[in-house]
C-alpha cells in the first residue's frame, strides 16, 4: 500500500492524530476546561493498570503499545471467547487453527501464524496467569471469572521475550481475596438454545488463607443444516482404524453441525503466611466436544502447471466426482466440475446449510496448575512461577465441504509441557532506576499427528503424519529503567534463548486395499504388513536441533508534562526455528530456521480535560527476517496411486518489512456516558522470498488486513435510589483479508482464485442493555452480528486435490443474561 495514494484510508487516523496535536496543548485548553465535578462526583476516566513491564503500572507511563480490558469491559462487549478480543484489539486478528478448531492462531501487526503445528512455535507469545502456553490447542476457550486482558504489541524483546516477534498476549484470571465471603450466580439463554450458567465463589479461611472457585457449562445447539443425498458415502472405509471416531452412520440430511459444548473450571488458593509472602495455587480444566466446524464447497480448480510449481493446481476432485457420477475417467473432469460448480453455487445461496460427508467432530481436553510464590524484600519482589499443562486433542473433518468423498483428514494431538519462572522486580538507587530480571525454563513433549485421505476411489493410499517432540528452552533476561529526572527516562533490556528440538518422525502411507505400510522418510525400508499403524517403529527417524539466539529493548520517553507521554522504541524479537513434522520424504526432514523481527515505534500517550480524554497513538515498523510460513504442497502418488497427495511444509521466507499506525481514544462526554475508538493500518511487504521453487515475493499475507476501526458507547444512569441502567452498543469493522497466500499471475484462473481466497470486508454490530438493582441483582439483554453478516471467514485451497473450502462466519445471537452478586 502506497501511504501517499491511500490518503484515504487514513482519514480516521488522521483525525485522531491532529486532536492529539491540538489537546498537548494545555494551557490552550485551560480556559475551556469544563467546571470542576460537585464533591464526590467522579466523571473521569479510571486507571489502566498494566503488567507490561512484569510490574503494576498505569497503562499510560509504560512506553508500550497496549491495548488492554477488564473483566467488566469484556462483559459489557459481550465478550465470551478469546477470539472476540480482537474485535476491540487494533491490529489484532484471531481465528480457529485450520487443522484443529480447539486451537486459535493470532496475527497481531502483521505477523501471523498460519498453522498449529507442535513444531511451530506462534509468533504472538500466550500467558494465562503468568505461565507461557506453547500450544494453542484448548484457546478457543471461553472467558471465566476474567480480572484483565493485556495485548502487548510488537516483538517484546526482553520480559515476554520467548517466541513473542508479533506481540504477547496476557489474561489473567482473579486471584482469591483475603477476609472476603463473595460470589456471583449468572445464568444466560439465547438463541439456538445458548445455555452458558456461570458460578464463581470466594471463599475466606482466617485472615492468611482464601479460596476462589469458579465455573461455567457453555451449550448451544447447531446452527447449520447438513444438506446431502441420503446416500452420501464416508471417505473413511472399514478398513481404517487410526481414526479417533467412526464415521456416524445412516442419513446424514437434516443433521445440526456448529454446535457448542463446554465445560471449564477453575480453583485458586492464595495463603499469606506473612504480609510480604503469598503463596498462590491453582488449577484449571477446560474440555470441548462439538461437531464443528462444518465447511463449504466454495470453487474447484482446473489443472495448471507454471514454472513455480508452488502454484500449481489440479483438477483431481472433478474428475473423481465425474468418475462416480458414471462418466469414464478419460472424460469424467469437465462434467465432474460442473457438478461440483452447482454444488458451490447451492451451497452460496444457501444459508445456514452446508454439505458434509464426514460430520466433523473437535474435541480437546486441558488441564493446567500453576503456583505462584511472591515475596516482597527490601529491593522489591521475588516470583517464582511454576506450571504443568496437558493437553489432548482431536478434531476430523470434511476438508472439501461437499457431499462427496473428496478429502477427509483428522489431527490428534497429547502434549504435556513443564514450565518455572523465576522474576526479580524492583527499584535501585533510591527510585533512580526500575529493574526486572529473571530466567525462565521449559519442556515439552508428546505426540501430534495427522492422516488424510483423498479421492479415495483414485487413491487407496492414506497418508500418516507422526511425530513426538522432545523440546528444551531456556532464557535470561534483564532489564532496566533509568530515570534520568521526573520527565526523562531511558530503558534498555537483553534476553538470551536457547531452543533444543527433538523430533522423531514416523510418517508413513498405509495402503488401504494390500494392507501394506511404506516408509515416508526413512528410505530402504521394504513395504511390510502390520494393520493400519500410524507410528510403526519400522519408520522412526530422529533428529535434534538447537536454536539460539539474543533479543533486546531500548526506549527513551519523556513526559511534555504529568498527563503526556512520547516515546521511541526499538526490540528485537525471537522467534525459535524448528523441524517439518509433516515431511512426507527425506528431502522435506529438514528444520526452518529461527525468525527474527526488528522493530522501531514511536508513540503517543495523553489524558486530557480533567482525564475525561485517553488518546493513545503508536506507528511502527519492523523488519522481519527468515520469516516462517507454511505451505500446502503436492506430494507424488504413491503406488499404486495415480494421483497426488498433500502435505504441509514448514519453510523461512527471506525477509518482509512491516508498517502500521494505530490509535486508541476514550471519552466521557458527560456523566454515565462514554465513548471509544480504535483504528490500525498494516501495510506488509515481503522484501524478498525465494525458495528452491523460484520467486515468491509476490504472495499474500494471509490473515492479516490492512484497515480495521472499532466504535462503542456506553451509557449508565441511576434510576431511583437502588437501580441503574447500562446501555452498550459496539461496532468493529475491518477490511478484506486474504485467507490463503495463493496470487500466481501466470494461472488463466488466478483471479478467481484470489477471489475465492479472500474474506470479504466484515462488520459486526453487537449490544446490550441490563438493569441493575439493589446492588446484586442483574437482568440484561444482548445481541452479537445484529446484521447477520455471514460472510466466509477461514478459506483454504487445496491445489494438490484442486478445490477451495470455507466457513461462515457465526450467525445473530441473542439472549437474556440473569445474575447476582453476593
Amino acid at each position: 500500500m502506497n501511504f501517499k495514494q491511500k490518503r484515504d484510508s487514513f482519514r480516521m487516523l488522521t483525525a485522531v492524530s491532529l486532536t492529539a496535536i491540538a489537546l498537548s496543548s494545555a494551557p490552550a485548553f485551560a480556559q475551556a476546561a469544563p467546571p470542576p465535578p460537585a464533591e464526590n462526583e467522579t466523571i473521569g476516566l479510571e486507571d489502566i493498570i498494566v503488567q507490561a513491564r512484569k510490574v503494576n503500572e498505569n497503562l499510560q507511563d509504560v512506553p508500550v503499545a497496549v491495548t488492554a480490558f477488564t473483566g467488566e469491559s469484556l462483559e459489557a462487549q459481550g465478550a465470551i471467547r478469546v477470539q472476540d478480543i480482537a474485535n476491540f484489539t487494533p491490529g489484532l486478528y484471531i481465528r480457529s487453527g485450520s487443522n484443529s478448531p480447539a486451537g486459535i492462531t493470532v496475527a497481531l501487526r502483521g505477523q501471523f501464524q498460519n498453522d498449529t503445528l507442535a513444531t511451530l512455535d506462534p509468533s504472538v507469545g500466550t500467558y494465562v496467569d503468568g505461565v507461557y502456553w506453547a500450544r494453542a490447542y484448548g484457546l478457543n476457550t471461553t472467558l471465566l471469572d476474567i480480572s484483565s486482558v493485556q495485548v502487548l504489541k510488537g516483538p517484546q524483546g526482553t520480559l515476554f521475550g520467548r517466541n513473542t516477534t508479533g506481540g504477547a498476549m496476557l489474561i489473567n484470571s482473579n486471584d482469591p481475596r483475603l477476609g472476603e465471603f463473595s460470589g456471583k450466580l449468572s445464568a444466560t439463554y439465547g438463541r439456538f438454545n445458548e445455555f452458558e450458567p456461570t458460578a464463581v465463589v470466594n471463599i475466606p479461611i482466617g485472615d492468611k488463607v482464601a479460596i476462589r472457585l469458579a465455573g461455567k457449562r457453555f451449550s448451544r445447539d447447531g446452527y447449520t443444516t447438513n444438506s446431502v443425498p441420503a446416500n452420501t458415502a464416508s471417505a473413511v472405509t472399514a478398513v481404517t482404524t487410526a481414526v479417533a471416531r467412526r464415521p456416524v452412520g445412516g442419513n446424514l440430511d437434516g443433521l445440526k453441525l456448529d454446535n457448542r459444548d463446554r465445560w471449564q473450571a477453575r480453583g485458586k488458593l492464595l495463603i499469606q503466611p506473612t504480609d510480604n509472602l503469598s503463596l498462590l495455587f491453582s488449577g484449571e480444566y477446560f474440555k470441548m466436544d462439538e461437531a464443528a466446524p462444518s465447511r463449504n464447497l466454495v470453487y474447484t480448480t482446473r489443472a495448471f502447471s507454471g514454472a513455480n510449481s508452488t502454484y500449481n493446481t489440479a483438477a483431481t476432485s472433478g474428475t473423481f466426482v465425474g468418475i462416480l457420477n458414471g462418466n469414464p475417467p478419460a472424460s469424467a473432469t469437465a462434467p465432474g466440475l460442473a457438478i461440483l460448480a452447482t454444488e458451490a453455487a447451492r451451497l452460496a445461496a444457501g444459508g445456514r446449510i452446508t454439505a458434509n460427508n464426514e460430520i466433523p467432530y473437535v474435541y480437546a481436553k486441558t488441564q493446567t496448575y500453576n503456583f505462584t510464590g511472591a515475596l516482597d524484600t527490601s529491593f522489591g519482589q521475588a516470583k517464582l512461577i511454576a506450571s504443568y499443562r496437558k493437553v489432548s486433542a482431536n478434531a476430523g473433518f470434511d476438508l472439501d465441504g461437499s457431499a462427496y468423498p473428496i478429502h477427509f483428514t483428522e489431527s490428534q494431538q497429547e502434549l504435556k509441557q513443564q514450565s518455572a519462572e523465576l522474576q526479580f522486580t524492583g527499584k535501585m538507587f533510591g527510585d533512580a532506576v526500575d529493574f526486572a530480571a529473571g530466567a525462565f525454563v521449559f519442556h515439552e513433549n508428546g505426540f501430534d499427528q495427522s492422516i488424510s485421505i483423498t479421492v479415495p476411489a483414485l487413491n487407496p493410499v492414506t497418508s500418516h503424519f507422526w511425530g513426538y517432540i522432545d523440546n528444551d528452552s531456556i532464557g535470561v533476561y534483564g532489564q532496566a529503567t533509568w530515570h534520568l529526572n521526573d520527565k526523562l527516562s531511558l530503558t534498555g533490556g537483553l534476553r538470551y534463548s536457547v531452543d533444543d528440538k527433538g523430533l522423531e518422525t514416523r510418517s508413513n502411507n498405509f495402503n488401504r486395499t494390500s494392507g501394506l505400510t511404506t516408509c515416508a522418510v526413512v528410505a530402504g525400508v521394504p513395504a511390510f504388513s502390520a494393520g493400519e499403524i500410524v507410528d510403526p517403529i519400522q519408520c522412526a527417524f530422529k533428529r535434534r536441533d538447537s536454536f539460539g539466539g539474543w533479543s533486546y529493548t531500548a526506549s527513551v520517553d519523556y513526559k511534555l508534562n504529568d498527563d503526556i507521554l512520547v516515546y521511541a522504541k526499538t526490540a528485537k524479537g525471537f522467534r525459535s526455528g524448528g523441524q517439518n513434522l509433516r515431511a512426507p520424504n527425506t528431502a522435506s526432514f529438514i528444520p526452518f530456521a529461527p525468525e527474527v523481527a526488528y522493530s522501531y515505534e514511536v508513540g503517543f500517550k495523553g489524558e486530557f480535560l480533567d482525564n475525561r480524554v485517553r488518546l493513545n497513538v503508536a506507528a511502527y515498523t519492523s523488519d522481519v527476517n527468515g520469516i516462517q510460513r507454511s505451505t500446502l504442497v503436492s506430494v507424488p502418488p504413491v503406488p499404486p496411486a495415480t494421483v497426488p497427495g498433500t502435505a504441509t511444509l514448514l519453510g523461512n521466507a527471506g525477509k518482509a518489512r512491516i508498517r502500521g499506525l494505530e490509535a486508541e481514544l476514550t471519552a466521557v462526554l458527560f456523566e454515565g456516558f462514554t465513548v471509544q475508538a480504535s483504528g490500525a493500518l498494516v501495510d506488509p511487504k515481503y522484501v524478498r522470498y525465494s525458495d528452491l521453487t523460484g520467486d515468491r515475493s509476490f504472495e499474500r499475507f494471509s490473515g492479516v488486513f490492512k484497515k480495521q476501526y472499532s466504535l462503542a458507547a456506553d451509557y449508565t444512569t441511576p434510576v431511583g435510589n437502588s437501580a441503574r441502567i447500562n446501555l452498550h452498543v459496539d461496532y468493529s469493522w475491518r477490511s478484506k483479508v486474504p485467507l490463503d497466500i495463493y496470487n500466481y499471475a501466470p494461472n488463466p484462473e488466478n483471479n478467481a482464485i484470489v477471489a475465492a481466497t479472500t474474506g470479504p470486508a466484515l462488520g459486526l454490530l453487537g449490544a446490550r442493555a441490563s438493569v441493575e438493582f439493589l446492588d446484586r441483582f442483574e437482568i440484561g439483554v444482548f445481541a452479537r452480528n445484529i446484521t447477520n453478516e455471514r460472510e466466509y471467514v477461514q478459506n483454504q485451497l487445496v491445489a494438490p486435490v484442486g478445490y477451495i473450502s470455507a466457513t461462515y462466519n457465526e450467525p445473530r445471537t441473542y439472549g437474556v443474561t440473569a445474575s447476582v452478586e453476593f
